[in-house]
This record gives C-alpha cells, sequence and structure tokens, in this order.
C-alpha cells in the first residue's frame, strides 16, 4: 500500500496530479494549502476524492468553506477534524491544523490550548500510525528558507506525547526530515509545486516514509531537497 503526502499547494493542483500519477498511491494525504479561496474551487477539489481517498487537515491557505464539505466516494470527509482519528487499511491517521497563534483573530489561527486538546483528544484514542499538521514542531524540520527555526513548542508537545511512526508537517516550504533515536519520523513535505513530496510504503512487515522527487509539468525534474 502507498500514500502520497503533498502540501502547501498554493493553488497549484496541476502539481498534485503530477505527482499522483508518477507515484500512483493507494491514498492521498494533505499538509494543508490547498490554495486560498480565490485560487481554487470546488469543482477543481473535488477531481481529488474522486480519483483516490484523501485525507487532509488545513492550513493558512485554504477554502474553509468548501473544504469541509467535500467528500470521498465512501462518504468520509476529506478534512479531518481537530484531533479525529480515522482509519484506512492498516493504518490510523491523524491530525491537527492550522497554524500557531496567540488569538483565534483568524479562522485557521490555533493557540496552545487548541493544540493541546487536541493531542490530548488523539491520545485518548490510543496509536497512530500518522500525524499531520501544517504547523512544525520546534526543532523537528522545522528550518526556513533563511536557515532559522520556524516551529512551535505546541506541536513538539503534540509529537512527543502522541508519538506517531510518521509525523508529516509543512507551511515552511523546505522540505527536510528528522528521524529520532527511538526510529520514529518527521518529516516536512515542503512544497509540492517545488516538486517535492512525502511517499509512505506500508506493508505488515515493511514500512518507508521518505522525501521524493518528482518530474514537473514540461519535463523537468525537481532537485531532491536536503
Amino acid at each position: 500500500m502507498r500514500l502520497l503526502v503533498i502540501s502547501d499547494l498554493h493553488g497549484d493542483l496541476e502539481s498534485a496530479h503530477q505527482a499522483i500519477t508518477q507515484f500512483r498511491p493507494d491514498a492521498l494525504l494533505c499538509c494543508g494549502d490547498w490554495g486560498d479561496a480565490d485560487q481554487v474551487s470546488a469543482e477543481q477539489l473535488e477531481v481529488f476524492p474522486r480519483l483516490l481517498p484523501v485525507f487532509s487537515t488545513y492550513g493558512n491557505h485554504d477554502p474553509l468553506a468548501i473544504l469541509p464539505e467535500l467528500k470521498n466516494r465512501d462518504g468520509s470527509k476529506v478534512l479531518l477534524d481537530q484531533g479525529e482519528v480515522r482509519a484506512f487499511e492498516n493504518l490510523r491517521i491523524t491530525a491537527i491544523g492550522g497554524i500557531w497563534a496567540k488569538s483565534h483573530k483568524q479562522p485557521y489561527y490555533v493557540t496552545d490550548e487548541d493544540v493541546a486538546e487536541a493531542t490530548s483528544h488523539i491520545v485518548a484514542q490510543g496509536p497512530v500510525d500518522i500525524l499531520l499538521t501544517h504547523g512544525c514542531p520546534i526543532g523537528l524540520a522545522d528550518l526556513t528558507p533563511k536557515g532559522n527555526r520556524g516551529g512551535q513548542r505546541c506541536f513538539l508537545n503534540a509529537t512527543h506525547a502522541i508519538s506517531p511512526r510518521l509525523h508529516v508537517c509543512g507551511h515552511l516550504h523546505v522540505a527536510q526530515e528528522r528521524t529520532l533515536k527511538d526510529g520514529r519520523q518527521v518529516i516536512n513535505a515542503g512544497a509540492t509545486p517545488d516538486g517535492s513530496v512525502v511517499v509512505i510504503d506500508a506493508e505488515p512487515a515493511h514500512w518507508s516514509a521518505r522525501l521524493e522527487s518528482f518530474r514537473k509539468p514540461g519535463g523537468h525534474v525537481a532537485s531532491q531537497p536536503s
């Protein structure tokens, strides 16, 4: 079974289609930022769950009036609720969306308390395999294009408490990964329009999650991110 993780499309849905064509996944996961409401339409987004099951969280550039209404072919919602745990085949997937802020001034702002509440809800439901967030855990796969740390402690606390096999985040547009001492991975998916995705191959006796580059429209192959 293969899962593909995309992130930070910012309206470039064609890059997601290109990645699906190349890697042929059984399901599509998204760390958010499909695009603002003036960049993507319901009709464009509905194409994806018609192709394959989609599990998404949200970031700070998403059509929040559209995304919650999207449905997979089995009737399940594309958008995972905060702290929801969803089963897919033999995997358990969960999500905490939004970007960190001290207030709720914007609908995509989440506070320390919001993240802690979602984390507690996830932990109460038992072990999970994959955690999707848009924001990043500070110190883990959170380097910005300028080389600064762009993560937050609330997401670090979340990944420690939930202890997923894989935590995939986005937001910073820099593909990077970190393997912890216990073998768990934190991967920033980067920005899919730059040619960066995460590929997960999950079988009963085998698991691998890795950053991959893919062929862009026009025949260009993006450089493998470091």
